[in-house]
C-alpha cells in the first residue's frame, strides 16, 4: 500500500474520533471517558485508567482498518469513457471439461459482444470432456466462421486446469490473452474495457468485476451474490486495493494478461492447486502490478444448493491451503512471497469475512446499549456503519443495486463464510495438499447446480 494514502485516510478516521471525544455530549454518563480524560490531567493520581486507554488504543486499530478501507471505497477505480476504447487483437481462452451448457453459455456471450469478430481469437479447450462439448464447438464454429475459432480437445499428460491453460496458451496468436470459466457471460463492451488499462499502458495485467446472474434464484443464490460484491467476485475489495496502491489479484476469470509476459513467466504452474493466486505471487515478485478494470463487468452463476455451495468453497479454501506454504517461501531478489500471503490472510480474515465481523459488532452495539455504555457505542456504532458503508458501497456498485440481497448476509455470513473459516482449520479428507489438482476442478453435482440457476 502507498503509505500517503493509508496515513491519509488514517488521520481523517482518527481525527473523527478526537472529535467525538472532545465533544460527546457531557449528559451522558461516561465513567470509561471520565477515567481516560483524568489520565491526561493527573496521570499519576489516575495511572489505573492506563488499561481502559490501551484498551482503547487496541480496538482503534481494526477502527481505523475498516476507516481506511470505508472511504477508499468511494474512488471508483480505473475508468475510461466509452468512446475512447480500442480493439487491438485478442485471444480468448477458455478451458472446459464436461460443461457443455455452461460453455455455451460463455460463448454464445462473447459472441455477442461489441468486440470485432476480426480482432479475435477463441481458444476453446476440451480436453478429456466425455460430453457433447467437441460436438457443440464444431457447429459453433461452422456458424461462426468470422470467427477465428481453436477447438483443443487432445488427451492431456497432465491433469487439471493450469495444465489445459498452458495448452490454450500454446495456440494463442495474439498481444493479449484473456480468460474465462465457462459458466460466465460478459456485457457488450466488457472485452473492451478489459484490455484498456494495459491499452493505456497503465499495467501489463487486468482483471475485471465479476457479479452473480441467478441471484434471485433462491437463499443460496443470494447469499453468493451479496458475498461476490465483496469476496467471492473480488469488486470492492480489489477496488479498494487499487485505491490504496496495491496490486489486485488475479482470480482466474475475467482478466487479461499480456501473452510474452505470461509465457516469460512459464505460464500456469500445473502442479499448483490455484493456479490464479499462484500468478498473482509470480506477477507480485516481478514487479507486475494487476490492475482492476470495474467497468468490464462479467457475470457468474451460483451454485443453488448447499451441498454444491460447499464444494465450490472447499475448491477455493483447499487449494489456498496447499499453495500458500510454498508461495511464502518464493522470493526474487530482495522481494518475498511472505508479505504478500500475509496481507490476502489479514484481508481474507477482515475483509473476505466482513461479514461476520458485521455481526460481530452488531452485538456489541446491542450490548452497550443496553447497559448504557454510551462511549463505547459511539466508538462501535462508527465501526458498524464503517462496516456496512463498505458493504453497501460493494452492492450499489457490483450488485446492480440490489439492496435487498442485505436481508441474505445472515446466508452468507452464518453459512458460506462461517463454513470457509472451519474449511481453513480443518479441509474434509478428500481435498488436501498432497491429491491432484483433478479433485479440484467443480464436481458433477456443482455443475448441475449451476446449470439449475440459469434456467
Amino acid at each position: 500500500m502507498k503509505k500517503t494514502k493509508v496515513l491519509l485516510y488514517g488521520s481523517i478516521v482518527a481525527c473523527y474520533f478526537i472529535i467525538l471525544h472532545i465533544f460527546f455530549p457531557p449528559w451522558l454518563n461516561s465513567p470509561i471517558k471520565e477515567g481516560i480524560d483524568l489520565l491526561f490531567v493527573d496521570f499519576y493520581s489516575n495511572w489505573v485508567n492506563i488499561f481502559p486507554f490501551i484498551g482503547f488504543l487496541l480496538l482503534l486499530g481494526p477502527i481505523i482498518y475498516y476507516g481506511i478501507h470505508f472511504i477508499a471505497s468511494f474512488r471508483g477505480g480505473y475508468r475510461t469513457k466509452k468512446e475512447k476504447l480500442t480493439y487491438p487483437n485478442i485471444s480468448v481462452v477458455i478451458a472446459s471439461k464436461d460443461e457443455r451448457p455452461l460453455l455455451e453459455r460463455t460463448l454464445e456471450s462473447i459472441n455477442e459482444s461489441n468486440y470485432p469478430h476480426k480482432k479475435m481469437q477463441l481458444v476453446i479447450v476440451i480436453s478429456g470432456s466425455n460430453d457433447d462439448s467437441a460436438s457443440y464447438c464444431e457447429k459453433f464454429a461452422n456458424q461462426h466462421q468470422d470467427l477465428d475459432i481453436e477447438i483443443l480437445s487432445d488427451p492431456l499428460d497432465k491433469k487439471g486446469k493450469p495444465a489445459a491453460l498452458n495448452y490454450g496458451v500454446k495456440h494463442v496468436k495474439h498481444e493479449l490473452s484473456i480468460f474465462y470459466d465457462s459458466g460466465i457471460t460478459v456485457q457488450k463492451d466488457t472485452l473492451a474495457y478489459l484490455v484498456a488499462p494495459i491499452q493505456d499502458k497503465k499495467t501489463n495485467v487486468s482483471i475485471g468485476a465479476t457479479s452473480i446472474e441467478n441471484w434471485n434464484y433462491n437463499k443460496w443464490t443470494r447469499g453468493a451474490a451479496i458475498d461476490y460484491t465483496f469476496s467471492g467476485g473480488g469488486d470492492i475489495f480489489l477496488e479498494v486495493k487499487n485505491a490504496l496502491g496495491s496490486s489486485g489479484y488475479v482470480f482466474g476469470r475475467n482478466f487479461c494478461i499480456k501473452t510474452e509476459l505470461l509465457r516469460s513467466l512459464g505460464g500456469f504452474n500445473e502442479d499448483s492447486l490455484t493456479e490464479d493466486l499462484y500468478l498473482t505471487v509470480i506477477l507480485n515478485l516481478n514487479g507486475e502490478k494487476v490492475l482492476f478494470a470495474p467497468q468490464a463487468r462479467a457475470y457468474d452463476l451460483a451454485p443453488t444448493t448447499w451441498n454444491a455451495i460447499k464444494q465450490q468453497r472447499q475448491r477455493w479454501v483447499g487449494g489456498y491451503s496447499a499453495d500458500a506454504g510454498e508461495l511464502m517461501e518464493m522470493k526474487k531478489g530482495n522481494k518475498s512471497g511472505a508479505p504478500i500471503i500475509i496481507s490476502r490472510n489479514l484481508s481474507m480474515l477482515l475483509l473476505h469475512h466482513i461479514d461476520d465481523w458485521v455481526f460481530v459488532v452488531l452485538g456489541f452495539v446491542i450490548f452497550y446499549s443496553i447497559i448504557g455504555f454510551y462511549y463505547l457505542l459511539s466508538w462501535t456504532v462508527s465501526l458498524f456503519i464503517f462496516q456496512i458503508g463498505y458493504l453497501f458501497n460493494g452492492v450499489t456498485k457490483y450488485g446492480d443495486k440490489h439492496y435487498s440481497l442485505f436481508l441474505w448476509l445472515p446466508v452468507c455470513a452464518f453459512y458460506i463464510h462461517l463454513y470457509m473459516l472451519k474449511l481453513q482449520f480443518s479441509l474434509p479428507d478428500n481435498i488436501s495438499w498432497e491429491k491432484t489438482p483433478m479433485i479440484l476442478e467443480r464436481g458433477k453435482e456443482e455443475r448441475e447446480a449451476m446449470i439449475k440457476g440459469e434456467k
